[in-house]
Protein backbone atom coordinates (compact mmCIF):
# COMPACT_ATOMS: atom_id res chain seq x y z
CA UNK A 1 0.00 0.00 0.00
CA UNK A 2 1.48 3.49 -1.03
CA UNK A 3 1.82 5.70 1.55
CA UNK A 4 0.41 9.24 1.73
CA UNK A 5 2.17 12.17 1.24
CA UNK A 6 1.24 13.51 4.73
CA UNK A 7 2.82 10.64 6.32
CA UNK A 8 5.84 11.02 3.70
CA UNK A 9 6.15 14.98 4.67
CA UNK A 10 5.83 14.17 8.18
CA UNK A 11 9.24 11.88 7.94
CA UNK A 12 10.87 14.53 5.73
CA UNK A 13 9.98 16.75 8.49
CA UNK A 14 12.13 15.20 10.90
CA UNK A 15 14.88 15.33 9.08
CA UNK A 16 17.72 17.18 10.18
CA UNK A 17 18.11 20.67 8.79
CA UNK A 18 20.89 19.85 5.98
CA UNK A 19 19.50 16.95 5.00
CA UNK A 20 15.55 18.54 4.77
CA UNK A 21 17.50 21.34 2.03
CA UNK A 22 19.41 18.82 0.36
CA UNK A 23 16.10 16.79 -0.22
CA UNK A 24 14.24 20.24 -1.14
CA UNK A 25 16.90 21.58 -3.58
CA UNK A 26 17.03 17.66 -5.37
CA UNK A 27 13.04 17.78 -5.92
CA UNK A 28 13.40 21.42 -6.86
CA UNK A 29 15.79 20.45 -9.42
CA UNK A 30 13.50 17.71 -10.74
CA UNK A 31 11.01 20.38 -11.75
CA UNK A 32 13.45 22.05 -13.88
CA UNK A 33 14.38 18.68 -15.93
CA UNK A 34 14.04 20.64 -19.70
CA UNK A 35 15.79 24.10 -17.54
CA UNK A 36 19.46 24.82 -18.89
CA UNK A 37 21.24 23.36 -15.67
CA UNK A 38 23.65 26.24 -14.47
CA UNK A 39 27.10 25.81 -13.09
CA UNK A 40 27.79 26.96 -9.61
CA UNK A 41 30.76 29.07 -11.25
CA UNK A 42 27.96 30.84 -14.31
CA UNK A 43 25.66 30.86 -11.05
CA UNK A 44 28.57 32.90 -9.17
CA UNK A 45 29.15 35.29 -12.33
CA UNK A 46 25.51 36.04 -12.44
CA UNK A 47 25.13 37.43 -9.09
CA UNK A 48 28.18 39.07 -9.02
CA UNK A 49 27.18 41.21 -12.37
CA UNK A 50 23.70 41.57 -10.68
CA UNK A 51 25.77 42.83 -7.34
CA UNK A 52 27.74 45.02 -9.76
CA UNK A 53 24.75 46.54 -10.60
CA UNK A 54 22.75 47.16 -7.46
CA UNK A 55 26.14 48.95 -6.32
CA UNK A 56 26.24 51.07 -10.02
CA UNK A 57 22.55 52.06 -8.98
CA UNK A 58 23.11 52.91 -5.19
CA UNK A 59 26.15 55.04 -6.50
CA UNK A 60 24.54 56.88 -8.94
CA UNK A 61 21.39 57.59 -7.06
CA UNK A 62 19.15 55.42 -8.87
CA UNK A 63 17.76 54.07 -5.83
CA UNK A 64 16.67 54.87 -2.21
CA UNK A 65 18.56 52.81 0.65
CA UNK A 66 16.23 51.83 3.13
CA UNK A 67 17.60 50.67 6.54
CA UNK A 68 17.08 47.41 7.48
CA UNK A 69 15.10 48.01 10.76
CA UNK A 70 12.68 49.84 9.22
CA UNK A 71 11.95 47.21 6.00
CA UNK A 72 11.35 44.96 9.06
CA UNK A 73 9.44 46.55 11.00
CA UNK A 74 7.27 47.28 8.06
CA UNK A 75 7.61 43.72 7.01
CA UNK A 76 6.58 42.55 10.81
CA UNK A 77 2.97 45.05 10.26
CA UNK A 78 2.01 43.80 6.81
CA UNK A 79 2.48 39.76 7.61
CA UNK A 80 1.45 39.56 11.34
CA UNK A 81 2.47 36.17 13.20
CA UNK A 82 -0.77 33.62 13.53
Amino acid sequence: MARSIADIEKELMALPTEERARVALDLIRSLDKDEEIVTREEWEAAWYEEIERRAQDVQAGRVELVDGEQVMAELRARYPKK
